[in-house]
């Protein structure tokens, strides 16, 4: 009972704290004191710049914040660029990628030449000058009570950081807003979200500091030309907005029949062609078959199943089953609709590497692979890509997706009220490659095939629960048809 008495006045103490902050426009600077705890990144561990800082605050503060924050994202959700993908809800990577990669594809199939132009940030959050972003904001429409607000949030942030239980001393910070806050990356996101502005004849997508320039046309000099032009804009933007370039960080792909293209000139700086660069997690290639990424997955997985060979006769069924679960079968999670439609060598690696799994989990080395996922209950990585894509889309369908997605898949228009008023619109592709293995292409040919009663009204979970245990999955793609070598495909799926 007393208990519930001290938690009662604490909550009552601070609630009357936090109103009476708000109706002062003052950030408690009790809440602002942040041990910076520097996290190892890739590469060199020794190289300093290959650590991220990220701000330890009081618990206090990230309760503080949220309140602000909603009242802050709610007014600047309808004013955010569709393509801005980074510290939103609704957004994340595979959405970046999928607006990109089947734009791409799409330009491909036309027979265009595609030319990219990936770039990185130097310390994005640490160069945020602060009286430009409430500058920004007053742009954006922010009353003056709010701006005083973030004024107060932003300024006096004492920081200290340590090695060994050796403290540094306290310093304030004069710009950037903190990694590791509920503010910092929206208040990121509201800096950068006018930079689209500047970008007029190629597109641009933007993920925290990663940013992706890429252009088409039918004559890759036009492409060039196009590309240079606008890095220079982005380049001027950076300068004008105190952010830094990181040039050893700019690479250049060029998707299409251009064998001769051996890089371009950025600036004065001439940047090399690559044939695959890794991009927000995923490794893009230029002939976009992911077969470099597949390939460092299933190398990924294979050290994850060996090291569960070497304790297999130590740990219980229940604790193999959680550890296939859990770790190895996560491996294949990230990003999946961006290379579900691989090539059939591909495929074969992925279920060569889940047969694997299944015979060291179940301890079964007489059964064949399909008997194995009937007997363990699971299906194949590319049945449950297919599941990801038909969730996918219901929540396009019912509005509960990102508009990014929702541009990708369109409902069928009609004058009349017909039974399959949710069926999608399929396109008229080319080509096999570029064209009809896309999910864009797919996407509403398998959605097309689920039941109706199955697409009815209801919650995603439920939508969820359905799918994957009253139908029975379809899919026209190639690496649902039976295929004999020496003689092909000899059966499609209508």
């Amino acid at each position: 009972m007393f208990i519930y008495i001290y938690i009662y006045i604490y909550i009552y103490i601070y609630v009357d704290i936090i109103n009476d902050s708000l109706k002062r426009a003052i950030f408690p600077n009790q809440l602002k004191f942040a041990e910076v705890c520097p996290i190892f990144k890739k590469n060199d561990f020794l190289d300093k710049e290959n650590y991220r800082p990220i701000s330890i605050l009081p618990q206090m503060s990230k309760v503080f914040e949220r309140l602000i924050y909603k009242q802050i994202d709610t007014f600047m959700s309808s004013k955010f660029s569709d393509t801005l993908c980074g510290f939103r809800k609704k957004h994340n990577t595979q959405y970046s990628l999928i607006r990109m990669i089947e734009t791409w594809k799409e330009d491909l199939d036309k027979g265009n030449t595609v030319g990219v132009i990936i770039m990185d940030l130097s310390k994005a959050f640490e160069t945020i000058k602060h009286g430009l972003l409430i500058a920004k904001m007053k742009a954006y429409g922010f009353s003056k009570i709010v701006l005083k607000m973030l004024i107060s949030y932003l300024t006096n942030r004492p920081q200290r950081t340590n090695i060994n239980s050796n403290y540094s001393s306290w310093k304030n910070t004069k710009v950037g807003v903190p990694q590791g806050s509920i503010l910092g990356p929206l208040l990121y996101n509201i800096f950068i979200n006018d930079i689209f502005l500047f970008i007029s004849d190629c597109s641009i997508s933007n993920y925290a500091d990663d940013n992706t320039l890429f252009y088409s046309a039918k004559n890759i000099d036009l492409v060039k030309i196009k590309l240079k032009e606008q890095f220079l804009n982005l380049t001027s933007w950076f300068q004008n907005n105190y952010m830094v370039l990181n040039p050893g960080k700019c690479h250049y792909l060029c998707l299409g029949n251009q064998t001769n293209d051996i890089g371009i000139d950025l600036n004065g700086q001439f940047v090399k062609r690559s044939n695959e660069e890794k991009l927000l997690g995923v490794i893009i290639d230029e002939k976009l078959n992911f077969k470099s990424h597949i390939s460092s997955l299933c190398s990924k997985t294979s050290s994850k199943i060996n090291a569960l060979a070497r304790i297999s006769n130590f740990i219980s069924f229940p604790q193999r089953r959680l550890i296939f679960k859990s770790i190895i079968n996560a491996q294949f999670s990230y990003c999946p609709l961006i290379w579900m439609f691989c090539s059939r060598t591909s495929n074969n690696s992925l279920n060569h590497i889940q047969e694997r799994a299944l015979r060291l989990t179940y301890g079964d080395y007489v059964n064949n692979y399909e008997n194995l996922l009937e007997l363990s209950g699971e299906i194949t990585i590319h049945e449950k890509n297919l599941q990801f894509l038909i969730f996918e889309i219901f929540k396009c369908v019912n509005s509960l997706s990102a508009p990014i997605m929702e541009n990708i898949f369109k409902t069928r228009t009609t004058n009349y009220s017909l039974r399959n008023w949710q069926e999608l619109a399929t396109q008229n592709k080319k080509t096999v490659k570029y064209g009809l293995e896309t999910i864009s292409y797919r996407g509403p040919q398998i959605w097309n095939l689920v039941p109706i009663h199955l697409k009815e009204p209801q919650s995603f979970n439920a939508f969820k629960r359905k799918i994957k245990s009253c139908w029975e999955l379809k899919c026209p793609c190639r690496l649902c048809k039976t295929y004999i070598q020496n003689l092909g495909f000899i059966e499609s799926i209508n």
